[in-house]
This record gives C-alpha cells, sequence and structure tokens, in this order.
C-alpha cells in the first residue's frame, strides 16, 4: 500500500508540472496580444478603454522633456483623449509595432520595446517613432506602468 502511495503522489506531482507547463501562458505572448488590444483602443479613439483596462492610473511618461506622471485614471484618459484627437485631425487610422523586443526581467514585468510607424487613413504614414513600455503585473492583470519615448532606432531590453 505505502508503494502505491508512493507511485500515485509522484505521478501526481508529474502530472501537475505537466500540465503547469503546458497549460502555462505564455507571458510575453499574453503582454503582445494585450499589447495589440491597446494598439486598436487607440485606433478606434477609446481613451475610456485605454485608461480603463491598459494603463495603471499612476503612468509615468518619459520623454525629451523629462518624465511626467499621471495623477489618476480621469488624467490618463484625457491625455489619450488630446492625443487621439490631434492625431484624428492628421487623418490617423491605425499604428503597428512590426518587429518589437519582448522580454521579461521577472515575472511581474514585462517590456516591450521597439519602432512604431502612424499610418493615415489613405495608408501613407503619419509617423515612425520608438516607444518602449513597461507592464507590470496587478491584481487587475497586466498594465502599462511607465513610457520611455525615443527614436526609431532604439530598442531597450533585456541582455540575454
Amino acid at each position: 500500500m505505502r508503494k502505491f502511495t508512493v507511485v500515485a503522489t509522484v505521478a501526481l506531482l508529474v502530472g501537475l508540472a505537466a500540465g503547469v507547463v503546458i497549460g502555462q501562458p505564455s507571458t510575453e505572448a499574453d503582454v503582445r496580444n494585450l499589447h495589440e488590444v491597446y494598439y486598436q483602443y487607440f485606433a478606434d479613439g477609446r481613451a475610456d478603454l485605454i485608461s480603463e483596462r491598459i494603463y495603471h492610473p499612476n503612468r509615468m511618461a518619459f520623454g525629451a522633456d523629462g518624465v511626467t506622471i499621471s495623477a489618476g485614471q480621469d488624467d490618463v484618459e484625457a491625455g489619450f483623449q488630446r492625443a487621439t484627437d490631434a492625431l484624428s485631425a492628421q487623418g490617423y487610422d491605425h499604428s503597428e509595432l512590426p518587429n518589437p523586443t519582448i522580454c521579461t526581467p521577472n515575472p511581474g514585468t514585462t517590456i516591450v520595446s521597439g519602432m512604431f510607424r502612424r499610418y493615415r487613413q489613405d495608408g501613407s504614414v503619419l509617423a515612425q517613432l520608438g516607444q518602449t513600455y513597461i507592464y507590470g503585473m496587478t491584481d487587475d492583470g497586466w498594465k502599462i506602468h511607465a513610457t520611455i519615448a525615443h527614436g526609431p532606432e532604439t530598442v531597450v531590453g533585456c541582455v540575454e
């Protein structure tokens, strides 16, 4: 009986471990998918969904003029509403991040970085820019906590 218990316990542990590995979603794929959702919300002008589902309310944006910290979800929404309104006036249609560098330095942090393009409704390129997004795991799932604006030739990521 003892031998059976040991074998059953080992089989259970192996099965659980295999199930965790097989069933474990890829963090980088999850973040990449969320990032695509973010780009769709942006293209749709949905600042409300961006602030509610994508960004942490105390977002930090690092730009050429220094760092800006949002004062809450309403501030994040207002900032994205201004951005989408301004781009809409220029004929903006959508953005693409074709070859991002994505790395996960720890289980609670994922970095997405690369060159992205903004396209007009006629298909022409409106802008080619660089951006790095720092995602952090929260009780509500992955959220962008910080962004770093940079040139399209710059990529921020993990060294392997």
